[in-house]
């Protein structure tokens, strides 16, 4: 991944416990090379990130592999590089040849842009979260007719019920996190904001998607009952939810 940093600053699933904002870089990795691809990834390209996370000229540095196929061609693996703020978002700080050097094998060995393509990258900015350790992330695209109405819905209403399952152990929800997009904009754009929902167990995720009725939480109702997010989107919800699975994350041991 390093080619394309060095190289496009044109511009988060931990999707981070630290940082404000985020780099996500996404990959559509063919299925016969995809154990290729993790090897060197998170045998090789891993402790260059490790190197830069020592430094402090990045915040924490992530891999994870979307759960199943959701269209032929779309990425199925995206990269998370935080960063503490913008200023401090230097990719050629971080990719340098002598952090390249603690790999201890030629770049070229180990290269992965020849077969993963990059499909977009994108910037975003960390506007609230619940931290929390999770190894899958439902990350729900969103394109709001008003991005400032779902930024403040998701804190002032959404987030308080989340904390609350978490605490309680409801759901088995684990974190909760909401990011808006800094680069790319624009009416094309696939997306705005986004939010995502961490879990441990896949068990988790899917009954936590699943139609069910009958289970359906009182805080949840309220909450329902309170939100104008039929106003805010009215296209009629998220663009996507995916489930993502954690491949290898890097982090601060403090």
């Amino acid at each position: 991944m390093k080619r394309t940093l060095l190289t496009t600053i044109a511009l988060t699933l931990a999707i981070c416990s630290f940082g404000q904002v985020a780099y996500l870089q996404y990959r559509a990795v063919p299925g016969d090379r995809e154990a290729e691809f993790v090897e060197k990834e998170t045998k090789y390209w891993a402790k260059v990130a490790q190197a830069a996370i020592d430094q402090g000229k990045m915040a924490t540095w992530s891999l994870w592999r979307k759960v199943g196929v959701t269209e032929e061609g779309a990425p199925n693996y995206v990269f998370v590089n935080t960063y503490e703020s913008f200023e401090k978002a230097n990719p050629g700080e971080v990719w340098t040849s002598e952090n390249v050097q603690t790999m201890g094998v030629s770049p070229d060995m180990v290269e992965t842009n020849s077969f993963a393509k990059i499909t977009f990258d994108y910037w975003l900015q960390i506007e609230d979260m619940i931290p929390g350790d999770y190894k899958y992330a439902i990350v729900n695209y969103a394109m709001p007719k008003s991005r400032g109405g779902f930024i403040e819905e998701n804190k002032e209403l959404w987030k308080p019920m989340f904390e609350k399952s978490i605490k309680a152990g409801k759901m088995g929800m684990k974190s909760w996190g909401l990011m808006s997009v800094v680069y790319p904009g624009g009416s094309q754009a696939r997306f705005s904001v986004l939010t995502w929902d961490g879990f441990d167990k896949i068990s988790d995720v899917m009954n936590y998607l699943r139609y069910n009725p009958d289970g359906m939480d009182p805080d949840f109702q309220e909450v329902i009952s309170q939100s104008k997010m039929g106003e805010i989107m009215p296209e009629g919800g998220f663009e996507y939810s995916i489930v993502y699975e954690l491949v290898k994350r890097i982090a601060p041991e403090n």
